[in-house]
């Protein structure tokens, strides 16, 4: 399958790309920074740019669209809203114009509004499922489930399958991001706004490739991709009594550090199996 990964050159988008690749698809790179490796073809693209987008999806099967603002604390709230939502726009007309039969688009867990909320919330159930509301309160989550909007729009007009991953906190091995992991779980009652819910990025990827290569019956699903437990390695219900106490109906299967979102359906349709954890990562253990 020939496949265009927008956002390829990035953090979390090389890791998409090199899993495409070892699973032997066809894949093409649209990106304004080449890869630091050379992997696959490159394009340079903006996604604010209609016109050399349509120019650069030509010839392509899939287009995992991966693009993006990752969140709203380094750029301004209009930079953040615009690039994540006329580019995925830009990214789907283009896909459109050229019968692309299938987008995969990198979403956020932050489409709930737990993790930049500004007004205190609580999940309505745990563990979270893709039938809660979504009810953001950031120009970073707002452009999230605008952009599945999007989606589920070019779905019905045009019959693109498109498949949405709602992804949380994203750990990767580098480095620098570790040493703050280790930060993050040592001062875990701080981080408590995005429920303790991470994935690792090989899981990531290993979901990009499973949302591609599997026919669904839908021409639009939406998928929370997560680890299988929180990253504090405490139990869930106990930290929902001490952090979120209004939260009331627990589902039973939710036990020890189970991942309070979760990534049930993915696994039913996807068959998407988280297969690492934090203590995966170097120097973590």
């Amino acid at each position: 399958m020939k496949i265009l990964v927008t956002g390829g050159s990035g953090l979390v988008g090389k890791y998409i790309v090199d899993e495409l690749l070892q699973a032997g698809h066809t894949v093409g790179i649209a990106d304004l920074v080449p890869p630091a490796q050379p992997r696959a073809r490159f394009h340079h693209a903006d996604i604010l740019d209609l016109s050399a987008m349509t120019d650069v999806v030509q010839g392509y099967d899939t287009v995992v669209h991966t693009a993006g603002i990752p969140h709203p604390l380094n750029d301004p709230a209009e930079r953040v809203f615009n690039v994540n939502v006329n580019g995925t726009f830009n990214v789907l007309e283009a896909s459109a114009r050229n019968g692309v039969r299938k987008v995969v688009f990198t979403s956020s867990e932050s489409t709930l509004g737990f993790a930049f909320m500004s007004d205190p919330m609580e999940p309505l159930y745990a563990p979270v499922d893709e039938h809660h509301p979504l009810r953001p309160q950031d120009p970073y989550g707002l452009s999230k489930v605008i952009a599945e909007q999007i989606c589920r729009t070019y779905s019905a007009r045009y019959g693109i399958r498109t498949v949405c991953l709602r992804e949380p906190w994203i750990w990767v091995p580098e480095p620098e991001p570790v040493q703050f992991y280790r930060r993050l779980v040592e001062g875990y009652d701080q981080w408590y706004k995005n429920l303790w819910t991470y994935v690792h990025v090989y899981d990531v990827a290993a979901a990009h490739r499973l949302a591609v290569e599997t026919d669904l019956e839908s021409f639009h699903e939406v998928f929370f991709i997560t680890a299988a437990e929180n990253w504090t390695g405490r139990e869930s219900r106990e930290l929902l009594r001490r952090f979120y106490p209004g939260v009331t109906e627990i589902r039973k299967d939710l036990t020890g550090p189970a991942a309070i979102i979760s990534h049930r359906k993915a696994t039913l349709l996807l068959g998407y199996i988280p297969r690492f954890s934090w203590a995966d990562l170097p120097g973590m253990r």
